[in-house]
């Protein structure tokens, strides 16, 4: 497993790396009990290689990615209440801190905003988490500008819009979700986004 080759490097790259192919992994592919152990792994690994490299954008990212979906499979209150939701943004603002134009820090900070706002509501969203729609969408529009041609934006900007509010951004999430389908994914990973992304498109144009 990629995790256990990168974990057995050593190295900030590698432990970085087993951190990303573990998150992703949880997030996608695990039973739903193993998610926990395996994120806490992630987050575990992901502190090692920013101990080694705490200067490195794409190494610290691992970190937000790993923290971020260690808060998305727990209960929103009791992600709230351990701190893993405002860690998660602050972990991002750090490597945009670092590096403005990381598409991907970019791209999960405009859905951390959307996934809170999506929970909690505009006024409490705001009130708890200082997390905004239009922080969101700003984040999003930077994302595409920056990725271009990305299945992954194309993925992940229309499940956010899509969770903001469906009546206002279904338009523009349904195009975007068309941009996916008609690309060719290039990894695992990708194929699975690309699948999702078809249901959804599928989804949306049934409603219609």
């Amino acid at each position: 497993m990629a995790a256990d080759l990168g974990e057995a490097a050593g190295t900030a790259g590698g432990l970085a790396v087993a951190a990303e192919a573990l998150a992703i992994y949880a997030h996608y592919l695990a039973p739903e009990e193993e998610r926990p152990e395996l994120l806490q792994r992630a987050m575990r690994l992901a502190e090692e290689a920013v101990a080694l490299r705490p200067s490195d954008p794409w190494v610290r990212f691992q970190l937000a990615h790993a923290v971020g979906r260690h808060a998305q499979s727990m209960r929103p209150i009791a992600a709230q209440r351990e701190g893993y939701v405002g860690r998660s943004r602050e972990l991002l603002e750090d490597v945009l801190a670092l590096d403005p134009d990381m598409v991907l820090a970019r791209l999960q900070l405009g859905s951390w905003h959307a996934d809170v706002v999506a929970q909690a509501g505009r006024f409490l969203a705001r009130l708890t988490h200082g997390a905004r729609e239009n922080r969101a969408l700003e984040n999003y529009d930077r994302a595409l500008e920056l990725a271009g041609e990305d299945l992954v934006v194309y993925a992940e900007v229309s499940r956010g819009l899509l969770r903001l509010n469906r009546r206002k951004h279904g338009a523009r999430a349904e195009e975007l979700l068309a941009r996916a389908v008609a690309l060719e994914p290039r990894d695992a990973f990708e194929r699975i986004l690309h699948g999702e992304s078809a249901a959804r498109l599928a989804e949306l144009q049934g409603g219609q």
